[in-house]
């Protein structure tokens, strides 16, 4: 998942976009391409284009057969879902045209053609400015099919997926203007995309973040307030369910979170809750969801080592299965406006390790 940059002052000429957007989605599959991801960023070209990490560590793509959009502004925030059912992998991807609209693709495993997508329909517009808030993510403990391996998700095995879960859809986050984002949201199956509500007085230069695809009714948001700090807000969908002053159903409320950011600060969330600090290093934080009890865990918090990330550096995050039988995170910024460099770590502790990702220049 990603949030919002500063865009840089030069345009880069070789390899990713100075500025670029970094979207991450799951490949995996049935019995293709276990452990694999596939990540969506913006060429120095402008095209937005994507690369696949394979399961033995390899990137394959990037180059101008793996072109995903030829519309997109520069520097767009760039956002992706990935969720399988009923035997077909889908993939929505979200960015913003040069025209300064919200613009949804939509592939599957059964077209691979990529198609526009319903949320076009609602012509949404966001904040015309080179840095924008955008978000999408799944909801809903279904993620998906058994048999498609996904990130791992805390208190959940990989690939047991809730049925009892009808509710499932994809909500999105833009900002509107400086201070205002808006939320939309898809109900999985339907063809329309519905407006729900506005959020005041959080940065929309700055990223957001989303979490509501773990058991449970709870789903989350997180934004950048004003006084350059991340929140966190949540809500219980349960609407069967008693709502009391302490724990109201169906309505945000603001957890007891605030964390301290770089002021137009990335949010990324896969079981560590990453943001941008002050000093432009990028750091993650253990986070005990529990509704009006959500807080930061003590000692568990970290700095990924190695390069800084450039001042509001678009960032995207994963944890992965890897060969041994454990679990890898998976962190992806810029540090020089060419590059977008891999950092990787052991789910549970180690040291940091990083690469380029290689991005042709054609």
């Amino acid at each position: 998942m990603q949030g919002n940059i500063t865009i840089q002052s030069t345009l880069s000429t070789t390899g990713a976009f100075n500025g670029s957007g970094i979207a991450l989605a799951s490949q995996s599959f049935a019995s293709g391409g276990y452990g694999s991801i596939v990540m969506y960023f913006q060429h120095h070209t402008g095209q937005i284009r994507s690369t696949q990490l394979s399961s033995d560590g390899t990137w394959h793509g990037g180059d101008a057969t793996e072109i995903v959009a030829v519309d997109a502004k520069n520097g767009t925030p760039i956002a992706a879902v990935a969720y399988a059912r009923n035997n077909t992998a889908w993939w929505h991807i979200f960015y913003i045209s040069a025209n300064n609209t919200i613009t949804e693709i939509i592939n599957s495993n059964k077209t691979n053609v990529w198609s526009p997508g319903p949320i076009n329909d609602l012509n949404l517009q966001p904040m015309n400015d080179p840095n924008v808030g955008l978000q999408a993510c799944w909801y809903g403990s279904f993620y998906s099919d058994v048999s498609y391996n996904h990130s791992p998700v805390p208190g959940q095995n990989n690939n047991i997926a809730s049925q009892s879960d009808q509710n499932i859809g994809i909500h999105l986050w833009y900002a509107k203007n400086p201070t205002t984002f808006q939320s939309v949201g898809w109900t999985y199956g339907g063809n329309e995309w519905d407006l729900q509500q506005t959020f005041e007085r959080y940065n929309g230069h700055a990223g957001v973040g989303c979490y509501s695809w773990g058991p449970g009714s709870n789903t989350y948001v997180f934004f950048i307030n004003m006084e350059n700090e991340l929140n966190i807000l949540w809500k219980d969908l349960n609407i069967t369910l008693n709502s009391t002053t302490r724990h109201p159903i169906d309505q945000w409320n603001k957890a007891n979170v605030a964390i301290p950011v770089y002021q137009n600060s990335s949010v990324g969330f896969t079981n560590y809750l990453y943001i941008q600090n002050p000093d432009l290093s990028i750091g993650g934080f253990n986070i005990s969801w529990a509704a009006e009890n959500t807080n930061i865990i003590p000692n568990q918090d970290f700095i990924i080592s190695g390069d800084k990330g450039l001042p509001g550096t678009h960032l995207s995050v994963t944890a992965l299965p890897d060969t041994s039988g454990g679990n890898s995170l998976l962190a992806f910024y810029q540090t020089n406006g060419t590059d977008i460099t891999e950092f990787v770590r052991d789910l549970d502790a180690g040291q940091w390790t990083s690469s380029t990702v290689p991005i042709p220049n054609q």
